[in-house]
């Protein structure tokens, strides 16, 4: 039963981070959006760059209950989803402040669900449970950038409010799931911690952050000399793959001009194999190679795939064979790259104060996209899209620089 529901939490989590940064590009870029203006959707992850500040409030969470403010959340961004509704107009400052509110609650709920494992799992468990969450966390990713996106544009007709309003009876139907047999319990819990409900409020989810970030802000650097090297790998993975997902999907969608309707299949079907693939090659991998060695192949099959993303740029029409290759191995790729990545810091941040440790090392170094992504879109503006992927490769050798300082 554990194992189902981390998987789900997983699912939960990706979905909120997937729409964010995939289904809406993808929507945008369709719906006929310039470049410039899509790749500022980066912006809206600026909470989950942020979310170590705060990631204290987790560590304070007793382990018992924290499932149940797992739950608030889950109701927390179904609502704020459905408010999302009333705020369509997409260059309106209020539509960007809610939009970035979401990705505030998204955030805690990575924290809470990070926290989960840490707290109430033994180091044995929790190598197997972050496997399902990471699968549940792939699974959404491919959801949210394939059926979701064949659903908006074949079922929806392009209508975004359809959308928010599909997202929001997600997380509703979840909520549900995992509450069904203990809402008492779940009620006077809420009862008792009622201010949370209020964080659909942007004025108030600031007043938490306020509220919650000073302690952390003062220690965050006797922490960060703490665990600098892991930071190292952490900035410069999170730096070379954010920036390439930031964009690759306008790449498959401007560049060989795909329907939405034969993206969200492709992006649905080949995923779900490629991820299959890579929980079993894991799992004999991890069992025969130290964590350091499968990072290398999980950073050389990235490379790979970006060598692969430069040879399809020189042209304009494309075998269909060759975006299916392309589709699978940048699938694939990723994937490892957020196995060897997870389970290294997990296990590496175990003792007092657990969730703001791994709260900084997967969120500060996102603030880093915020430079890399504006510089990204000025290539692919002013240049071409093999400027662009040459970028990408050179941001990765930083990786494996990093990787070398690892002990």
């Amino acid at each position: 039963m554990d194992n189902l529901k981390i998987t789900f939490f997983g699912f939960l989590s990706g979905y909120i981070y997937c729409f964010l940064t995939v289904t809406l590009q993808a929507a945008f870029t369709s719906l006929g959006y310039p470049v410039s203006f899509i790749s500022t959707m980066v912006f809206a992850l600026l909470p989950y760059s942020f979310k170590f500040l705060w990631s204290g409030f987790a560590d304070s969470v007793d382990k018992s209950s924290i499932q149940f403010l797992i739950s608030i959340f889950i109701l927390l961004i179904s609502f704020t989803f459905f408010l999302l509704i009333l705020f369509s107009d997409l260059y309106s400052v209020v539509f960007i402040i809610m939009l970035l509110n979401l990705a505030f609650l998204g955030a805690c709920f990575d924290i809470l669900t990070d926290a989960n494992l840490i707290k109430n799992f033994t180091d044995e468990e929790r190598t197997s449970l972050l496997s399902y969450y990471i699968f549940g966390w792939r699974i959404s990713s491919i959801f949210a950038g394939g059926a979701v996106l064949f659903i908006f544009n074949k079922i929806f007709q392009g209508n975004l409010s359809y959308l928010f309003v599909f997202s929001s009876l997600i997380f509703l139907l979840f909520f549900i799931v995992f509450n069904i047999n203990k809402l008492s319990v779940f009620w006077k819990f809420s009862r008792e911690n009622l201010f949370y409900f209020l964080m659909f409020l942007p004025p108030i989810s600031l007043f938490f952050i306020a509220r919650t970030s000073l302690y952390n802000l003062k220690d965050s650097l006797s922490v960060l000399s703490d665990i600098s090297k892991l930071f190292f790998y952490s900035s410069f993975y999170k730096l070379f793959d954010l920036t390439l997902s930031s964009f690759v999907i306008i790449f498959f969608i401007k560049k060989f001009e795909l329907t939405l309707e034969f993206f969200g299949v492709v992006n649905t079907i080949l995923p779900l194999f490629a991820v299959a693939f890579c929980g079993y090659a894991w799992g004999r991998m991890s069992s025969k190679f130290p964590a350091k060695y499968i990072m290398f192949f999980s950073l050389l099959l990235k490379s790979l795939t970006l060598l692969f993303f430069i040879y399809v740029s020189f042209y304009n029409e494309i075998n269909k064979i060759y975006l299916l290759i392309l589709f699978s191995l940048n699938i694939v790729s990723s994937s490892f790259v957020t196995y060897s990545f997870s389970n290294y810091l997990m296990q590496a941040v175990n003792g007092a104060r657990s969730s703001f440790k791994f709260s900084i090392l997967t969120s500060l170094s996102m603030l880093l996209i915020l430079v890399s992504v504006p510089v990204a879109s000025h290539l692919i503006d002013n240049y071409n899209w093999i400027s662009f992927f040459i970028f990408i490769f050179a941001l990765q050798i930083l990786s494996y620089i990093s990787v070398l300082k690892i002990k």
